[in-house]
């Protein structure tokens, strides 16, 4: 069974593309056609789907990205810098079901951090919209759809018109994934092997031996992405206390940036996966 349209849909006959949603339950076309219903609603310029479980490495479910963004959508999970990413620590924060604007699932200042500056500013993605899938014991869900520029921001109508088939939309979704357990089950990989216990290990135990624990605690936020006043809210102490930290942290490491301890992170990180 194959979907009868691409992402670029016309503005009618809605009732049939979700039709097809219906008929692709279970199926691999199920996601390209529940994008292509949006676009009933929503313009967007690309799309990705991501299955995430405990215990497995994030499953690339679906993706319709531009050349760029998809050699840095593909380095960002290949590398393991996914985990910095906002919509995955909503993931891991166990965010409910439905519709998440980008800019709800940012800390303060991530604009402004290597994370952004390195896997989000070259693609030109002005906007993100997440839709977030709780599917219990078979996992969650992250779809996401993106502007780039010129294209505005995703605007309030925009959110709304999405949110008005949401419920509808989770409820076919955890249908698809129900039928298309044994599917993922067979095909996704353990952890044990593969990058996400180098990501998690590298992060939560930082250069233990140069470091002092909250050093390590700063270093986690800095490299996901957070600003000094938002780590200092996370740690409960004055962001003049981060900034004292932070500079010891910088010393014992001969670093100067937020972007040089991002750098010397995904470089350690390279370096666990070749030992490998």
């Amino acid at each position: 069974m194959t979907c009868k349209s691409g992402l670029t849909l016309m503005k009618n006959n809605d009732t049939n593309k979700f039709v097809d949603i219906v008929n692709a339950i279970g199926e691999p076309e199920f996601c390209h056609c529940l994008l292509a219903y949006f676009q009933h609603f929503i313009e967007f310029d690309s799309a990705s789907a991501i299955h995430y479980r405990k215990d497995h490495v994030p499953e690339l479910l679906y993706a319709d990205l531009t050349p760029s963004e998809q050699t840095i959508f593909h380095a960002r999970f290949l590398h393991g810098a996914y985990v910095a990413s906002p919509a995955y620590q909503a993931y891991m924060q166990h965010a409910e079901s439905g519709i998440y604007p980008w800019h709800t699932l940012m800390p303060e200042g991530f604009k402004d951090s290597q994370m952004y500056e390195t896997y989000y500013r070259p693609s030109r993605i002005e906007d993100l919209l997440y839709l977030f899938v709780d599917c219990g014991e078979l996992g969650y869900v992250q779809m996401s759809m993106g502007r780039y520029a010129p294209n505005p921001v995703f605007q309030e109508a925009d959110i709304e018109e999405v949110n008005a088939v949401s419920d509808t939309i989770i409820g076919l979704f955890n249908k698809h994934m129900e039928m298309s357990q044994l599917k993922h089950t067979q095909q996704a990989q353990p952890l044990s092997s593969l990058v996400l216990d180098r990501v998690n290990a590298l992060l939560d135990n930082f250069e233990p031996e140069l470091l002092t624990k909250r050093e390590q605690q700063i270093a986690k936020l800095v490299i996901m992405g957070h600003s000094s006043q938002s780590a200092a809210d996370i740690l409960c102490i004055s962001p003049g206390t981060e900034r004292v930290h932070r500079a010891k942290l910088y010393a014992k490491m001969n670093l100067c940036s937020n972007s040089e301890l991002f750098s010397y992170f995904l470089e350690k990180l390279t370096q666990a996966g070749d030992e490998n």
